[in-house]
C-alpha cells in the first residue's frame, strides 16, 4: 500500500491524463477512483468498494440524484422552467445568466447544477452566444456562492455539530467567503462577457411567471418546514409535479432515461467510492499529518487541509466532516470559536470543492454543455484565486 498523499498525486495524475486522451469523462473518474483505491487500501479494496457502492448513504444520493433529475425533465417539457427562464431572462438577459443558477443552488439538490444547466442552455448558446466553456463556468460558479451562508447545506450543518455551536454562528464566520465569490463571480463574468454579442430582443416582465416556482416552493416547505430528509423530499416534489403536469407515456419513458443515464450514475458511484476510499484509508490523517511533520503555521494549515481534502473528494460536506475534527483544537468550539481559523478552514474546503476535477456538478455541467476541462479552467483558477483574496481583506475589515 501507498502513501495516501503520494496515492492522490497518482489517481489525479491519472484523471487528467485520460481526459487529456479524450476518455470519456464517466469512465476517467472510476479510473481515477478506483486507482486511489487499490494503491492505498491494496486488497482491502475491494470491501471498501462494496460498502462504498451499497452504503445508505449511496442509495440516498442516488435517489435524490435521479429525482432530482426527473424532476428537473418533467418541468422542463411541461414549459415550467422555460417559463421561470423567460421570467428572469425579461428582467435581464444578464440577470438571468446569474440569478437561475443562484435560485437552483438554494436547494440542496446532488448535481443541481445540471438542472440550471438545462434551464439556461437556450439562453447561454443561442440568445448570449456564449462558448461551452464560459457557459459552463457561469453556471457551475454561480450555483454554489451561497454554500458559506446557506444555513441548509450539510458543510454548515456538520460544521455546527464538531464545534458544538449553531448554525447562525457558523453563519457569521463563514459571511465573507460568500460575498468574496460572488464579487469574483461577477467580475469574472463582466469581464468575459464583453467579447460575445448577444441577440437578445427584451420583453414585456410579467410577474405573474412567479407562479411557476411552485414546485421549489414545495421542495422548501418538504425541506425545511416538514423537515424530510433531501432525498424524499426531491422523490415527492417529483411524484407531484409529474401527476400535475400529466406528462405523455413517451415523456416519462424519455424523463426516465434521462434520469437513470448510466454514465451520469457511473460517476455518482465513482464519487461515493472515491469518498469511502477516503474514510478507510485515513486520506484525513494522513494529510493532517504531512502538513504538520512540515511545521507549517495553524492558519495556513487550516486552509490546506481543507482545501486538500476538498478536491481530493469533491463533496461538498466531507471537508467539515474529516478535517473539523482534526482542526478543533486550533479553531474553537462552543464559545471559543476564533473567527478567523473558521473562515479560513471552510474557506480551504469550499474552494478545493470548487476546483475539483471530480466536482459532480462540474462533471455533468461539462458533459451536457460539451465543454472542456482546460477552457473552464482558464475562468475557474482565477475565480478562485480572487475569491481567496477578498475573503481575507473582507476579513480583515
Amino acid at each position: 500500500m501507498i502513501d495516501p498523499v503520494l496515492s492522490f498525486a497518482i489517481s489525479i495524475a491519472l484523471l487528467i491524463g485520460l481526459l487529456i486522451a479524450k476518455q470519456e469523462v464517466h469512465i476517467a473518474v472510476l479510473a481515477s477512483a478506483i486507482s486511489f483505491g487499490v494503491l492505498t487500501l491494496g486488497i482491502s479494496f475491494l470491501e471498501s468498494t462494496f460498502r462504498g457502492i451499497f452504503s445508505r448513504s449511496t442509495l440516498s444520493l442516488i435517489t435524490a440524484f435521479s429525482s432530482a433529475l426527473f424532476l428537473s425533465y418533467m418541468m422542463k417539457v411541461s414549459g415550467i422552467l422555460d417559463r421561470i427562464t423567460n421570467f428572469a431572462v425579461s428582467l435581464g438577459p444578464r440577470f438571468a445568466s446569474i440569478f437561475i443558477p443562484i435560485l437552483i443552488g438554494l436547494i440542496p439538490m446532488p448535481g443541481g447544477a445540471l438542472v440550471s444547466a438545462m434551464m439556461m442552455k437556450e439562453h447561454y448558446m443561442e440568445k448570449q452566444k456564449l462558448d461551452s466553456d464560459f457557459a459552463t463556468f457561469i453556471n457551475y460558479w454561480f450555483r454554489h456562492v451561497t454554500i458559506p451562508v446557506w444555513p441548509i447545506f450539510q458543510s454548515i450543518i456538520i460544521a455546527s455539530v464538531i464545534l458544538k455551536t449553531s448554525v447562525v454562528r457558523i453563519i457569521e464566520a463563514t459571511y465573507p467567503a460568500a460575498i468574496a465569490s460572488y464579487v469574483a463571480g461577477l467580475l469574472l463574468f463582466a469581464l468575459g462577457i464583453r467579447k460575445f454579442s448577444s441577440s437578445f430582443e427584451r420583453e414585456k416582465v410579467s410577474y405573474r411567471a412567479l407562479m411557476n416556482l411552485w414546485p421549489f416552493l414545495i421542495l422548501v416547505i418538504l425541506i425545511f418546514i416538514i423537515r424530510l430528509s433531501v432525498d424524499l423530499s426531491l422523490l415527492i416534489s417529483a411524484l407531484i409535479v409529474t401527476i400535475y403536469t400529466r406528462p405523455s407515456k413517451k415523456e416519462v419513458k424519455e424523463g426516465l432515461k434521462f434520469a437513470l443515464s448510466f454514465k451520469i450514475l457511473a460517476v455518482v458511484v465513482a464519487v461515493t467510492m472515491f469518498t469511502q476510499y477516503v474514510y478507510d484509508s485515513n486520506a484525513a490523517l494522513a494529510l493532517y499529518n504531512f502538513m504538520v511533520s512540515r511545521s507549517i503555521p495553524a492558519l495556513s494549515l487550516c486552509f490546506l487541509i481543507t482545501f486538500i481534502i476538498g478536491i481530493t473528494t469533491a463533496g461538498e460536506y466531507v471537508y467539515t466532516g474529516t478535517a473539523f475534527p482534526l482542526l478543533s483544537e486550533i479553531i474553537g468550539t462552543s464559545s471559543n470559536i476564533k473567527d478567523i481559523f473558521l473562515l479560513i478552514s471552510y474557506t480551504g474546503g469550499y474552494l478545493g470543492v470548487m476546483l475539483s476535477p471530480v466536482h459532480l456538478c462540474l462533471v455533468l455541467t461539462l458533459e451536457y454543455y460539451k465543454a472542456r476541462y482546460s477552457g473552464v479552467y482558464k475562468y475557474l483558477v482565477p475565480a478562485v484565486a480572487i475569491s481567496l483574496i477578498l475573503t481575507i481583506l473582507i476579513s480583515l475589515l
